[in-house]
């Protein structure tokens, strides 16, 4: 069955007046397509996010993966989900110099400038531990806040070498 024969099925002609067989085609196609346009507006499509993204307001920012975020009333400690940020400060383990120092003021005040400056914070939870300190990815004006500081070269993802002395 061709597609003329479903138009003949589905959009039959008058019959009182005489029309070519081009033209025939020609209005059949376009009556067609008319219709399916029609049919692909008037069809309501709902993107919904899956998303549940809990909104924040700044408190303090520690570092430049960690700050204190009030969420649903609470103050709680985020650290940023998969990143790490310089230390600002040596820590009992590894290496630490000044420059990793500089490197953590940077992120520190990277991280506090964009949450301060921020019209919108909401976090994507992904874990809570036993002392209330949440992981979660942080989102200032719908942008990764680790992201961002990827892109500025202030932090590294989790598990990757550090090479803030090199």
């Amino acid at each position: 069955m061709s597609i003329f024969d479903y138009l003949d099925r589905f959009l039959p002609l008058p019959t009182s007046r005489r029309v070519s067989p081009q033209n025939t085609i020609k209005r059949r196609a376009l009556l067609g397509i008319g219709a399916l346009l029609q049919l692909t507006t008037s069809t309501a499509v709902v993107a919904a996010c899956l998303c549940t993204y809990t909104p924040a307001t700044l408190v303090e920012v520690l570092d430049g993966n960690t700050m204190i975020l009030k969420i649903k009333g609470e103050s709680k400690t985020v650290h940023l989900a998969g990143i790490d940020t310089p230390e600002l400060k040596p820590q009992n383990t590894g290496t630490w110099c000044e420059s990793e120092g500089a490197k953590a003021l940077q992120a520190k005040q990277f991280a506090s400038q964009l949450l301060l400056d921020a019209s919108e914070i909401t976090l994507d939870e992904e874990r809570t531990n036993t002392a209330g300190e949440m992981t979660a990815v942080v989102y200032v004006d719908n942008l990764s806040l680790g992201q961002e500081l990827l892109y500025k070269y202030l932090a590294i993802e989790t598990g990757e070498p550090t090479r803030w002395c090199d």
